[in-house]
């Protein structure tokens, strides 16, 4: 296992009684490595290690405990993971795929070659390549790190005014990246969503669809509902670019999370990824629908054959035998400070069909600007019957949370 899966392995090691599992992981995810004392081995590596010196470990341990099989359910070192699988010979997606995924550039390439999404994309790294290429292509634009994640960095640009701030605003998202580049492409207006998927051989399943509420001058999102409430002819045309998409990008096995915008000359793909989606969606897609895609993707890891699964739980939710509807809200600083309590959590988590609430950030964090994901203070997740009623008791349960911040923490001796 490449990178570090927090509680996944839980998941494998019940679909696989008496698996070993061996880790293999950089020093700045090692965090995200629990359950320890289960696992057979775990190897830190530092982050300057060459993919050579990832792929001779690997082939250490296969030459003494045989690898059956390799995964990532993170985004982490996706490279290395498609590289040691072909050199070892092992079921995963390609070097290549991995790099078409996490390079927004090349995905963009690559769809636009295979007749998917002609959106266009350029590379800048400077503010004066930005307002060349951000005119050629005419504004509105978006710039955005090229290997980005959690929707830090991204800057909406409207006019030549805009370029000195997005560029050093997208320059500080690519902190702790593995390369300081830019990508400029044409802004898509239009409803947001994002796609579960897990594919068998090449078969692409789509397990739900999400509506996503995002804050418009951080693009960060702050709200999702699933399954989205959508018409059928809507549902079947993301489904259908999503696996245009996958074909394009030759992923077979797994699970993909994919954003797109839904427009009104079609369908648009943001970006997708090597892992199901976080902000705990799979949660409520299984919740909601009885679609645990989670399990679903750790029984393939571990060599079971997940077709018939997945389509029985496809089948019971279209039955209406699992029909309901999940929704996440978030709450976000509205000041600057440092975040000293949170009030409430176990007061809203009693509160009807809420299934889960948590802070995000840490008492003794920094809180105020939404700078991305992690940025957030606290979120509540809850089912109803109604995507109205899902969407108002996630609503009702985190605007019952209250904060304690301290605004002026310098000024103490």
């Amino acid at each position: 296992m490449i990178g570090g899966a927090r509680e996944v392995p839980r998941n494998c090691f019940q679909a696989a009684p008496g698996l070993r599992i061996s880790v293999l992981c950089r020093s700045e995810v090692e965090g995200k490595v629990w359950d320890r004392k289960d696992l057979h081995r775990l190897l830190i590596l530092d982050r300057a290690t060459s993919r050579e010196e990832w792929l001779g470990i690997a082939r250490t341990i296969h030459e003494h405990d045989r690898i059956d099989a390799i995964v990532n359910f993170t985004e982490s070192d996706a490279d290395k993971t498609g590289y040691i699988a072909e050199k070892l010979g092992l079921r995963c997606y390609s070097e290549q795929t991995a790099q078409w995924v996490t390079d927004k550039y090349l995905m963009r390439a690559r769809l636009g070659e295979t007749g998917v999404d002609d959106t266009p994309a350029r590379r800048v790294h400077g503010a004066d390549e930005l307002a060349q290429v951000a005119g050629e292509l005419g504004y509105p634009v978006i710039c955005k790190p090229a290997g980005g994640i959690g929707s830090r960095g991204i800057s909406k640009l409207t006019s030549p005014a805009d370029v000195p701030q997005a560029f050093t605003w997208s320059m500080e998202g690519t902190s702790g990246l593995d390369a300081e580049e830019l990508i400029v492409e044409p802004f898509h207006q239009g409803r947001e969503f994002s796609v579960e998927c897990v594919s068998e051989t090449g078969r692409h399943f789509v397990a739900g669809i999400t509506q996503k509420s995002i804050d418009q001058n951080s693009f960060v999102e702050v709200g999702h509902l699933v399954p989205a409430p959508l018409p059928e002819a809507e549902a079947a045309a993301i489904a259908d670019t999503v696996r245009r998409m996958l074909d394009a990008l030759e992923i077979r096995d797994g699970a993909t999370h994919t954003e797109v915008i839904l427009t009104e000359d079609g369908v648009r793909i943001i970006e997708t990824h090597l892992r199901y989606g976080g902000d705990r969606i799979p949660n409520m897609l299984a919740a909601a629908t009885g679609i645990d895609i989670q399990k679903t993707w750790a029984r393939q890891a571990v060599g079971h054959s997940i077709t018939a699964e997945i389509e029985e739980a496809m089948k019971r939710h279209r039955s209406g035998e699992r029909a309901e509807f999940a929704a996440i809200r978030y709450r976000c600083a509205d000041r600057r400070g440092v975040l000293t309590a949170v009030h409430g959590i176990e007061e809203a988590q009693r509160m009807p069909g809420v299934a889960e609430v948590a802070a995000v950030a840490g008492v003794g964090e920094q809180v105020g600007d939404l700078t991305g994901s992690l940025a957030r203070l606290a979120f509540a997740w809850a089912l109803g019957a109604t995507p109205e009623e899902a969407a108002e008791r996630a609503r009702a349960a985190v605007d019952s949370l209250t904060f304690d911040l301290d605004e002026e923490p310098e000024r103490r001796p």
